[in-house]
């Protein structure tokens, strides 16, 4: 008993102390100490804190410092906390209009991009516990069916649909699953970063340069080099501090 007190006392004074550290920071944002309060921002993340405002202020204080690539990479983890926060998807949408020569892919087909539009409405966690709350309620229901406390024709509609919503959405939630944690995305976060044929470096071996906020798939990584896959197709290998992970 003792031991789960300190615990609680430990997670109290910690959790207090970046909530201090957080209000500097956004003190020093305030007053344009944009490096000050970036710095302050990365050391809450680098202690195991994350939060969509801490990624949104970390976004704008980049962007405000002028660095497009790290504050795209915020803006993307910021969405990835809360799909749904329309001001981090706006100045998102502003900022990735500076990147240089910037790729914009045409539109999906309707059904694609609705069901894109749809999938993205909720976190992957959110998407997990929607599928939880879904199989309870179609279990539930299925139980009270075949007990014929509701035995009548509605009834029987109403545990198709939910049997039907909860497949649905465990589809959704397995392809979210599968793109977390098969794909991988990074933004390059320097300007004019030359991409390479492979893992070394080589004048006769840059295939192209990369503007800083492209956001590239990681392939493979290979020591300190990260193989990538750009939006128009390219493949090629960059060093691993010129691109961030997401």
């Amino acid at each position: 008993m003792r031991f789960i007190i300190l615990l609680m006392m430990i997670s109290m004074s910690f959790s207090e102390k970046l909530s201090e550290k957080f209000d500097i920071a956004n003190s020093y944002y305030n007053n344009s100490k944009y490096n000050k309060s970036i710095q302050l921002y990365e050391e809450i993340i680098n202690e195991g804190f994350h939060s969509e405002y801490l990624y949104y202020n970390l976004g704008n204080a980049y962007y405000r410092n002028g660095m497009v690539g790290q504050s795209i990479w915020a803006y993307n983890k910021a969405i990835s906390l809360n799909p749904r926060k329309e001001s981090v998807k706006y100045n998102l949408e502003i900022v990735s209009s500076k990147i240089k020569d910037r790729v914009i892919l045409p539109s999906e087909f309707l059904p694609v991009q609705i069901y894109i539009n749809v999938k993205s409405v909720f976190s992957y966690y959110e998407w997990v516990m929607i599928g939880s709350l879904m199989i309870l309620f179609t279990a539930c229901f299925f139980v009270a069916f075949k007990l014929f406390i509701f035995n009548n024709h509605i009834a029987k509609k109403i545990n198709f649909i939910s049997t039907l919503i909860t497949f649905v959405v465990h589809l959704i939630v397995l392809d979210v699953f599968l793109e977390k944690n098969e794909k991988q995305f990074g933004i390059i976060v320097f300007d004019n970063v030359s991409a390479y044929s492979g893992p070394f470096y080589g004048d006769n071996t840059v295939l192209f340069t990369l503007n800083e906020g492209t956001k590239a798939q990681l392939s493979q990584k290979q020591g300190d080099w990260f193989e990538i896959v750009i939006l128009n197709g390219g493949k090629a290998w960059v060093p691993k501090e010129k691109i961030r992970v997401l």
